[in-house]
């Protein structure tokens, strides 16, 4: 496929990328409040107010591209779908001056078609689970530093790992991994408590070092024997039983930290103790237990959704839809522009059809355009962003 831009030629604009995706430093386990800045939250709604339909989907769709450059696929998703974000892959990444040209550029094309920046995301757990580890900064695997260091180790890996992502372009790191027990080391431990312990650390670090993070994969996979990327596997314990062991670290980061600070990445699995859906197209598990029980108030985003636990049970065109109908705000599909355009066109479908409801759309849109402008702009953007829309108003 054509390529349409050259990555080396995007440290050209690192002057840009920087000044556009400076985040600025978080609050560590600062008490969440309903809304952070009012002053944004209303900007916020005037501007999804004043998206096309179209637009505001589009920001609900996170993806994947091809490449180590921008392809005529990938331009289409930002020019002609209006795509909120973009993760990479190793197959996106040869080193440092490649990824950050590339993570510059995509931001550049972005701003030619949209007003906030993009999500641009990874996987940089630590362990087995990491990109580039030929040339990045790799954190040992969470079951290491759980068994042979502290809490402390833990905040500090996070905020090396997240420092160095900032420094070539990323503004959301898809980690920490609040499960228990799962294998590969992923986890911090085979119970709630030791889980929660690091996992706390883990946020704080992020926190300090601004970026967006990713509590995974709710309510907690700890339990299962597959993996969702292949199959699909029915979780039998009672939703007591998951209160009281599983999604103990979940309420612990979302009842103690800033909810504008991190996403919740919901998995594909089903826990039939609320319900018969999996979990991330489940309205008993967003809207009922994350949303209202558990009090979260921001961003939920899907795991990737070509996984087989869920394609097992779904076309591209309806899981979409179901998810949105659970509660879910964005949508992650991580390889496949194909899938990625079904996805897309089965939200618009339904909405025109009345089958979603414009209000799920706008609400999703407000909670992305808002958690983009206070994360992803400094407070000179801000405020520029702020005179624009109230210009517009007159």
């Amino acid at each position: 496929m054509k390529r349409i831009f050259s990555a080396g030629r995007g440290l050209a604009f690192i002057v840009f990328m920087t000044v556009f995706l400076f985040t600025g430093c978080g609050q560590s386990a600062e008490p969440k409040s309903e809304v952070k800045n009012p002053t944004l939250h209303d900007a916020a709604v005037k501007m999804v107010a004043d998206m096309s339909l179209e637009e505001k989907i589009g920001q609900m769709l996170l993806i994947g591209i091809d490449g180590t450059e921008i392809d005529e696929g990938a331009l289409s998703m930002l020019r002609d779908y209006h795509v909120g974000g973009v993760i990479l892959f190793d197959r996106n990444m040869n080193n440092k001056y490649q990824v950050t040209g590339l993570n510059a550029n995509l931001q550049r094309l972005n701003k030619e078609y949209n007003k906030l920046p993009l999500y641009l995301c990874v996987d940089q757990e630590g362990g087995m689970v990491a990109r580039m580890k030929q040339g990045l900064i790799v954190a040992p695997a969470a079951a290491r530093i759980a068994e042979q260091g502290t809490p402390e180790d833990a905040r500090r890996w996070a905020y090396q790992t997240a420092m160095e992502l900032e420094t070539i372009g990323f503004n959301v790191n898809f980690a920490p991994v609040l499960d228990i027990g799962i294998p590969y080391g992923r986890s911090y431990g085979h119970d709630a408590a030791s889980v929660s312990k690091f996992t706390e650390a883990a946020c704080r670090g992020y926190d300090q070092a601004g970026i967006i993070y990713s509590l995974k994969h709710f309510p907690g996979m700890g339990k299962s024997e597959v993996d969702p990327h292949t199959e699909q596997y029915r979780i039998t314990a009672s939703k007591e039983i998951l209160l009281q062991e599983d999604t103990i670290p979940f309420k612990n980061i979302i009842q103690n930290f800033d909810n504008q600070d991190f996403m919740v990445m919901v998995g594909h699995l089903i826990y039939t103790g609320m319900d018969t859906l999996p979990a991330s197209v489940s309205p008993q598990v967003i809207n009922n237990f994350l949303r209202n029980e558990l009090g979260f108030q921001g961003i939920v985003i899907t795991d990737d959704m070509e996984m087989g636990a869920l394609t097992s049970m779904y076309g591209f065109r309806e899981m979409g839809v179901a998810a949105v109908q659970a509660g879910v705000d964005v949508l992650l599909v991580c390889h496949n522009y194909e899938h990625q355009q079904q996805v897309y066109q089965g939200v618009l479908e339904a909405v025109k059809t009345n089958k979603l409801t414009t209000a799920a759309i706008d609400a999703a849109a407000v909670r992305i355009v808002e958690n983009k402008m206070i994360k992803l702009l400094d407070a000179g953007k801000q405020q520029e962003l702020l005179k624009d829309l109230q210009k517009e108003a007159q």
